[in-house]
């Protein structure tokens, strides 16, 4: 007769065996495969499967960078493709630009919201949502109804971080809008806080070169070739009261991949080597890169124009 512990022992591995085979059994088959490193644009395998009913999130990875809050904005890259046939929709990776996704209620959809809310940036979260609830407001308006007629979708969102719409970097003693600049001839940018920028001296006249003054040295990682740059800006035609761009409370931090011809004109030499934390300002002289004045990723700026830039650099982000 067998000892009672071999005989216990077998009774556990047996059940343990079984609660195995029926976890399994209850594991849904019709979830997309995801391939890639973070940072990397991933490759989306869709099963040979029906779509699910509902809404479905899946975290991939978990991050430890700024987390989402609600009635702020997220700055991500998204990949999306169609569930039925795997038609490629929208890829922030093949456009270099990060998207700026704003949670307030009523803009993004609500698949997004709920999946991105409360996470950190790092993270990477797959999210399928069926036609009905694929965009909110915001990705209709700007052209997204070809997403909605694609039935589900599948997006894959790798978070770089959630920001206020205003947010700023501290200004340290000696940031003051006017110190050292007024005295070289450069323009004076005021930045008073919850009010928009403006520009209180243009100072001698307009760049003849490239000019990068850093108004407030940050303390964080700094920012490297091929980066994302999380920042706030504003910029204005030289010489004009109204800016032509503005995200301070607008539309709220961009991403900018820190790349030729990613980053606007002038933004790329000004955010490599910076550290996250800084306020700079970014004289750009007129035609300073001939024929290239808006990124694929739609960041304009005025052609055959000299250009202000005042920039805060919140994060930065591998990719």
């Amino acid at each position: 007769m067998p000892p009672k512990t071999a005989v216990r022992t077998g009774a556990a591995l047996a059940l343990t065996a079984l609660a195995a085979v029926a976890c399994a059994a209850q594991e849904p088959e019709n979830v997309p495969r995801v391939t890639g490193a973070l940072g990397t644009r991933p490759t989306i395998t869709v099963p040979d499967q029906p779509a699910p009913e509902g809404a479905r999130t899946t975290v991939l990875r978990d991050g430890t960078g700024p987390e989402v809050k609600k009635g702020q904005v997220a700055v991500t890259d998204v990949e999306m493709r169609s569930w039925e046939g795997g038609k490629g929709l929208v890829s922030s990776w093949g456009l270099t630009q990060p998207r700026t996704v704003r949670f307030d209620g009523g803009r993004a959809a609500r698949s997004w919201e709920q999946a991105l809310v409360g996470r950190r940036g790092g993270s990477r979260v797959l999210v399928v949502t069926p036609a009905a609830s694929a965009l909110g407001p915001q990705e209709r308006a700007e052209g997204g109804e070809g997403v909605a007629a694609a039935g589900h979708t599948i997006a894959v969102f790798d978070l770089i971080g959630g920001y206020d719409l205003d947010q700023r970097v501290p200004v340290t003693d000696g940031g003051t809008p006017g110190a050292g600049a007024a005295g070289e001839g450069l323009p004076v940018v005021d930045l008073p806080d919850g009010a928009p920028p403006r520009v209180v001296d243009w100072g001698a006249g307009r760049p003849r070169r490239l000019h990068v003054r850093t108004v407030s040295e940050g303390r964080g990682p700094v920012v490297q070739d091929g980066d994302v740059a999380v920042v706030n800006y504003f910029g204005w035609q030289w010489g004009k009261a109204r800016p032509f761009r503005c995200t301070y409370g607008v539309s709220g931090p961009s991403g900018m991949v820190v790349g030729r011809r990613a980053a606007l004109p002038g933004m790329y030499e000004a955010l490599k080597g910076v550290r996250v934390g800084s306020r700079l300002q970014i004289a750009v002289p007129a035609d300073y890169s001939p024929g290239f004045t808006a990124t694929p990723g739609g960041l304009a700026q005025p052609a055959h124009a000299a250009v202000l830039y005042t920039v805060d650099v919140l994060d930065r982000q591998d990719r």
